[in-house]
């Protein structure tokens, strides 16, 4: 059996749907996983870089959260990319690595938000 979804009907739904708050409700668990995989991931000598790790939600509107999530050390490009001066720097990504290849995870925490939510708000 074949089944056609028309993807303009479900964004009217979200759009008609869904206020800003809400998809910050959706948005916020997704950060917090993000977060939660640089800090698991990235080199720590100070802990400083670590500690520095936070979303930083620039807008949100009924259809879109833009939120910036990573450190805020003046040295974290040099750790996530290594330095050009010093060959024998070690690069040691943690920042890419926390949204490419951990996709799956962060859908899932995005699906369980949406889930929880629309049950709050239709259940």
């Amino acid at each position: 059996m074949t089944f056609k979804v028309d993807d303009r009907e479900v964004i009217a739904f979200l759009n008609k749907g869904l206020t800003a708050g809400e998809m910050l409700s959706i948005e916020k668990p997704m950060g917090l996983t993000v977060v939660n995989k640089q800090r698991q991931d990235v080199p720590v000598d100070t802990a400083a870089t670590k500690n520095s790790i936070q979303p930083d939600i620039q807008s949100a509107t009924s259809l879109q959260v833009v939120d910036h999530v990573g450190p805020s050390t003046d040295y974290a490009p040099s750790i996530e990319f290594g330095v050009t001066s010093k060959p024998n720097y070690p690069i040691q990504p943690f920042v890419r690595p926390s949204v490419n290849g951990y996709e799956n995870a962060i859908i899932r925490v995005a699906q369980a938000a949406f889930k929880k939510m629309i049950g709050q708000k239709y259940g």
